[in-house]
């Protein structure tokens, strides 16, 4: 007795066996060589070329393509480097801000600091946009603004930053 595997794999070889020797058997009654020769065999004999201006829309599209491409990656790169400057002059005047808050707006700004050709200035400078009883000593200690620059190689201000600090009264003298 069959198993029904053997018997689906018998049946699945036997379908398309007796599918093409109907079709034989259809070709012999109609008394053609290729019974099949009108369905459409001729497309597939002739190689279909592009036309000139087939050709020259794709070039047109791909140019296109490639264009907005390379300005979209432009666009990204400037923006990169934009970002990257910004960040640059921020991290200076961070550096520069933290030296002066610690040393006092007289101290020498080390070397190692900031790059070689780079410098950073500080003024101590009285607040005088308050409130007025915020403006009086107390108990020697008063309210302070330091302005700090940092320089570029050729001396050109890259930043400048302002911060409020309580300081002793002594410092403005």
């Amino acid at each position: 007795m069959d198993t029904w595997d053997e018997r689906s794999h018998e049946c699945f070889f036997q379908i398309p066996c007796k599918i093409f020797a109907f079709l034989a058997f259809i070709g012999q009654m109609t008394n053609h060589k290729r019974p099949f020769h009108n369905l459409s065999m001729h497309r597939f004999n002739k190689r279909h070329l592009f036309t000139l201006t087939e050709v020259m829309i794709a070039t047109v599209v791909l140019g296109l393509a490639v264009a907005a491409t390379a300005a979209i990656v432009s666009g990204a790169q400037s923006t990169v480097i934009k970002a990257e400057n910004r960040w640059a002059r921020q991290h200076l005047a961070s550096n520069a801000t933290e030296f002066y808050l610690m040393a006092g707006p007289y101290g020498q700004l080390p070397a190692d600091i900031l790059p070689e050709g780079f410098s950073a200035s500080c003024q101590l400078l009285e607040v005088d946009d308050i409130h007025e009883d915020a403006m009086e000593a107390i108990s020697g200690w008063i309210i302070g603004e330091y302005m700090i620059e940092v320089f570029d190689k050729d001396g050109n201000r890259m930043t400048k930053t302002h911060v409020r600090k309580i300081l002793k009264e002594d410092d403005f003298e």
